[in-house]
């Protein structure tokens, strides 16, 4: 990786040679914005997932329900010097309200800076992201807990009037807060830093069709806590290379895809790694004029707080029916389907059946394979551009290879957004 990071070095140096091209204003379009002074501006307001959670907790037997909705606040800020230098600001703040279970309630930030400086056929750029969350990370973890993501990139992008090539490095930081005695644990499994490089390739072979080649290297330091049993951390490599397809959104299929093999090493030998497909995507088919079909999908690799496992393999699919009834109004009606597996043997905690001590009966071991399902209908009417109100119906299942992990939840959801 050291080589490779001399060489995007030396690309940035060379960049600084060459005067303006590509057009500021199409990555960074100001239509719907306000003007204040030199900058633009574009408020925006939503009040989401309000409504009736019957599973608060994600309990199996005492079943908390209570009422809940979210506001949700934010401000997109934008500023271009002389079409030559970009800089954007996206701001959010939300805070999560429950009617009854108090303890529940907390806030949500999440901050984005990026700037791009635009160059004959060269742009540079510069992306600093963070986040602070206090929502579930993933699907083995059924509590809220804190957790702090904060993202550093530079890059250069050199663009061709059919095709381009970007090279990125970043780096990554991971902090989780538990805020409960059932998760201090899950900083020392989760704590981490990455750094990574990524290179991406573009080249238009269809008019509304782009192919992409990218491939990404990231190293993977857990904090000195962050150990296995019999004292091994959970430092890995992985390195990951996909193909896929990007098709413009005025196309009547569109969306991105990108599929590859990804291989993930840990450092510890004793540990099993993972060589195996993966891939992202989300594609929209315009069916007919008033009825849309979206699918999606996601197969990868994401650290665990699981015993004896570094990671574990995630595949996830679904799709979404949606049917505009009039110009105003629309029905939708998805599903999603997710499979979580776990390479080696862990051991978990059953207070249900005993006492979780050396030998106790609450001492349950053996592969772990998560089954979830989720569906959901709803509807939406348009006010106008800037106004917009919904409802969704929802039920989401886990169905476990450990029977008291099972769950299940149902939800009913209103969403209100308005963009100044």
């Amino acid at each position: 990786m050291r080589r490779a990071l001399l060489c995007l070095a030396f690309l940035l140096s060379f960049a600084w040679m060459n005067a303006f091209s590509a057009d500021i204003r199409q990555d960074f379009p100001l239509a719907g914005t306000m003007r204040l002074g030199p900058f633009r501006l574009r408020p925006y307001l939503q009040i989401r997932d309000t409504g009736y959670d019957d599973n608060v907790f994600l309990e199996d037997t005492a079943r908390v329900s209570d009422f809940t909705s979210t506001v949700e606040p934010g401000l997109k800020l934008l500023t271009l010097f002389r079409d030559r230098v970009a800089l954007a600001l996206d701001e959010r703040i939300d805070y999560v309200w429950f009617a009854q279970t108090i303890s529940q309630n907390h806030f949500n930030n999440l901050a984005k800076l990026r700037t791009d400086l635009y160059l004959k056929r060269i742009t540079l750029f510069a992306e600093l992201d963070a986040l602070s969350f206090r929502e579930r990370p993933s699907t083995e973890i059924d509590f809220r807990i804190r957790r702090y993501e904060n993202s550093f990139g530079t890059g250069i992008r050199y663009e061709r009037p059919r095709s381009s090539l970007e090279a990125r490095v970043g780096e990554d930081e991971f902090r989780y807060v538990s805020g409960t005695e059932a998760g201090q644990s899950i900083p020392d499994f989760l704590n981490r830093r990455e750094r990574r490089l990524t290179v991406t390739g573009r080249k238009k072979i269809l008019p509304k069709t782009t192919f992409l080649l990218e491939w990404e290297g990231r190293e993977i330091a857990f904090d000195e806590s962050g150990r296995l049993a019999g004292d091994q951390v959970k430092d890995s490599a992985a390195r990951r290379i996909s193909g896929g397809f990007e098709c413009d959104p005025s196309a009547f299929l569109h969306g991105t895809v990108k599929v590859g093999i990804e291989s993930l090493r840990p450092d510890a030998p004793a540990r099993e790694g993972f060589r195996g497909a993966v891939g992202d995507g989300t594609l929209l088919y315009r069916i007919t004029g008033v009825t849309n079909l979206e699918v999606r999908g996601r197969r990868g690799t994401g650290f665990t707080i699981a015993q004896n496992n570094v990671f574990y393999v995630d595949t996830t699919y679904g799709a979404t029916l949606t049917q505009f009834l009039s110009e105003r109004v629309a029905a939708e009606a998805g599903t999603d389907r997710e499979r979580v597996e776990y390479p080696e043997e862990t051991q978990l905690c059953n207070l249900q059946a005993g006492s979780c001590g050396a030998g106790g009966a609450g001492l349950v071991s053996g592969i772990r394979t998560d089954d979830l399902r989720s569906y959901f209908v709803g509807g939406s009417y348009r006010f106008n551009n800037q106004t917009r109100v919904g409802l969704r119906l929802g039920i989401w299942e886990r169905d476990s290879s450990f029977d008291f992990l099972n769950r299940r939840r149902k939800t009913a959801q209103v969403t209100y957004a308005y963009n100044f």
